[in-house]
């Protein structure tokens, strides 16, 4: 497949970009049962029922690979049925894997042209990773010179994808001009949809109850309703959930005035630390970290009693998001998992937030559960700090942190802000962030300088009004288990027991780019035949790097590892650690690498160069959206050249001293500290 695309009346798409090999799950699964048909052994309504319940699931932040192998099988038992499909789409989309994700909806187009469903999602992805002249050059090819507006099935399609390239008026004037036909209720609910978003609830309400087509979309046509009601005439903030959020904020910020909480007068009392889960990802480390350095405070710091709590959304053993819970446990930090908190309280009558019900309603899922869970919780809790991680849980529990009044609330970003990263942005951060931000109070932190200053650019804040915690890191343990010994050792032994290694520890997903980091490992094996490469990690693109790596001639010099708990064991036996991300904040792999004596290379994404002692053994590569691995083979090339030398002990020596003065955990902790006594 290429990504020209075949539309209707098979017209060549002239500004593709080029051809990329590669295909995905689904396209795969769907040919092999040209020669190898499956058994049906459910119904077709069974099925979509099914499809639909997996694709909640994801949704709601819960994704595994089983959900995604569960729906290409029910797929493949009706490969005419374009929603089975899109449910796939869906949920390689929800679990991270954007090239992947591009592929799928690329090939859905193929095999079903006539669909206003795939297409956009198609489009949404060659908007992310290639821009929005490659997508409207796209979209131009595959509708056609025709006028849209004579063709109604033409003009729907045109409009969603108008929108999606952020031409929402461009939109609403096509659907105006167009004679509806037989798709009239389709247009009328794209129509308020729109208009919905532009914040004019009235004509929204008006073009579904004249077209008679609020029943085919009853969700929309309550959400409109309760949106009217609430708020009149056009509304600047835009859609009905950044209206209610603006009304919830200027609530909550009108009552922290009038009922100033109460600062501690000595030292800092409850603390809760609220995070997405406890998995093994570096965030989930740090917040660990910090929990457990806090709670060893208490017992001999003036400045804290305690007790430190961790509140996390979700805690499940079975998707390993209880990493670091054993031990938490074992130091009594106090864990709790925030959805099995009772809503309302308990008793929606006497909430503080009952009567702000109907604006809570059209709040987006993940914060209106949040505040439906964790307000009464706060309250009743009344920790003297709240610090709340990563945007992602910002954007699920800020409003309740502000809501419940809790004196101090330290909201902590580990990378870069959303309007960097568009694939995640929400229409109601901004609104958010600044909401949050204009109460008393209320400290932004990051991790690194240069995400700091991103934040402080994209919400128009005075330099230096976001603070900066450098990550606080200990040396990783050495010891493995048996297993994992004797993996290594079998690995030794094959690629003859020499030559320069070079290491990755990642999540194997589409941020931190696996293919590239074997681009960089087969680059340097054409100059050093014996080099190996080592990584550890999983993710979604984990096939995707085996296949890769045998395409590239590597497969027999590389090991991958997979999850391990024991990264402190491979760092040991690697020369060099490279780092390929397209985003980041500050890499925990870099700074335990240092620490371990092991000089790295990175991409400049993020605060990573801050992670980088200024060693020449030691690289930040020139470029991070389009890095180059010559350059990386060519400085690693040298380095193994060296390693007979004796010099790369002498540099691991430099970059641990380097690392161990910049990221002690003791530093973190005091700063943390600092920033909570803050007034």
């Amino acid at each position: 497949m290429t990504d020209s695309l075949p539309a209707p009346a098979q017209r060549q798409n002239r500004v593709a970009p080029a051809a990329i090999a590669g295909t995905d799950p689904l396209s795969e699964a769907l040919e092999r049962i040209a020669d190898e048909p499956v058994a049906v052994v459910v119904s077709e309504v069974e099925a979509l029922a099914e499809g639909q319940s997996l694709v909640d699931e994801a949704d709601r932040g819960d994704y595994t690979p089983w959900l995604l192998s569960r729906a290409i099988d029910l797929a493949v038992q009706f490969p005419a049925n374009e929603q089975l499909q899109y449910h796939v789409g869906r949920l390689i989309s929800l679990s991270g894997d954007a090239e992947s994700a591009r592929l799928c909806w690329r090939g859905m187009v193929e095999r079903f042209p006539n669909s206003h469903n795939a297409f956009p999602q198609y489009l949404r992805t060659v908007l992310k990773t290639f821009g929005p002249d490659i997508a409207a050059g796209i979209l131009a090819s595959h509708v056609g010179t025709a006028d849209p507006a004579t063709d109604p099935a033409r003009a729907l399609l045109v409009a969603r994808c108008r929108a999606l390239l952020g031409d929402r008026d461009e939109a609403l004037a096509l659907l105006d001009r167009v004679s509806s036909g037989s798709l009239g209720t389709e247009i009328a609910i794209e129509r308020a949809r729109l208009l919905r978003m532009a914040g004019r609830f009235d004509e929204a309400l008006v073009a579904l109850e004249t077209s008679n087509s609020a029943t085919a979309a009853p969700e929309l046509a309550t959400d409109i309703r309760r949106a009217t009601a609430l708020f009149s005439g056009p509304h600047a903030a835009g859609p009905p959930s950044v209206a209610a959020l603006d009304t919830l904020l200027g609530k909550a910020l009108e009552h922290r005035t009038k009922h100033r909480p109460a600062r501690p007068a000595g030292p800092i009392g409850g603390v809760v630390l609220i995070g997405g889960s406890l998995g093994g990802g570096g965030a989930e480390r740090q917040l660990a970290n910090t929990a457990l350095g806090l709670t060893g405070r208490a017992a001999a710091d003036h400045r804290i009693t305690g007790p430190v709590s961790i509140f996390c959304r979700k805690l499940d053993r079975r998707r390993s998001n209880d990493f670091y819970l054993a031990k938490l446990e074992t130091a009594d930090v106090r864990v709790a998992d925030y959805l099995a908190a009772p809503p309302w309280g308990g008793d929606p009558a006497v909430s503080r937030i009952a009567a702000d019900r109907e604006l809570i309603q059209l709040l987006p899922p993940r914060m209106r559960e949040g505040i439906i869970r964790l307000t009464e919780t706060l309250r009743y809790e009344a920790p003297d700090v709240i610090q709340i991680w990563q945007d992602g849980m910002i954007f699920a529990a800020g409003l309740a942190a502000l809501t419940a009044n809790v004196p101090r609330i330290i909201l902590t970003v580990r990378t870069m802000p959303p309007n960097r990263r568009t694939d995640r942005q929400k229409p109601e951060q901004e609104v958010l962030y600044r909401g949050l931000l204009a109460a008393a109070g209320v400290t932004l932190t990051a991790n690194s300088r240069i995400a700091g200053k991103a934040y402080e650019d994209w919400l128009g804040l005075p330099r230096g009004s976001v603070l900066t915690v450098a990550n606080g890191v200990d040396p990783l343990p050495v010891d493995a288990p048996d297993d994992e010994r004797k993996r290594w050792e079998r690995f030794d032994a094959q690629t003859g027991g020499q030559g320069f290694v070079l290491g990755g520890v990642m999540r194997l997903d589409d941020n931190k780019r696996p293919l590239l980091w074997l681009d960089i490992c087969a680059a340097l094996a054409r100059r050093d035949p014996f080099a190996r490469f080592v990584i550890a990690g999983n993710g979604p693109l984990r096939s995707a790097a085996g296949e890769h790596a045998r395409n590239a001639g590597i497969a027999e010099r590389t090991l991958f590892v997979g999850r391990t708990t024991h990264v402190g064991f491979w760092l040991e036996k690697m020369d060099m650690l490279a780092l390929t991300s397209r985003h980041e904040g500050i890499p925990n792999a870099l700074i335990e690498a240092q620490l371990a004596g092991v000089p790295v290379l990175t991409t400049p994404a993020g605060g990573a160069p801050e992670a980088v002692a200024p060693h020449p053994a030691n690289l930040v590569m020139a470029d991070a959206e389009i890095p180059d691995p010559e350059e990386a083979a060519r400085h690693l090339h040298r380095l193994s050249r060296d390693a007979a030398g004796g010099e790369l002990d002498i540099a691991g020596r430099r970059v641990r001293d380097w690392a161990r003065d910049h990221y002690a955990m003791d530093r973190m902790i005091e700063r943390t500290l600092d920033i909570f006594a803050m007034r």
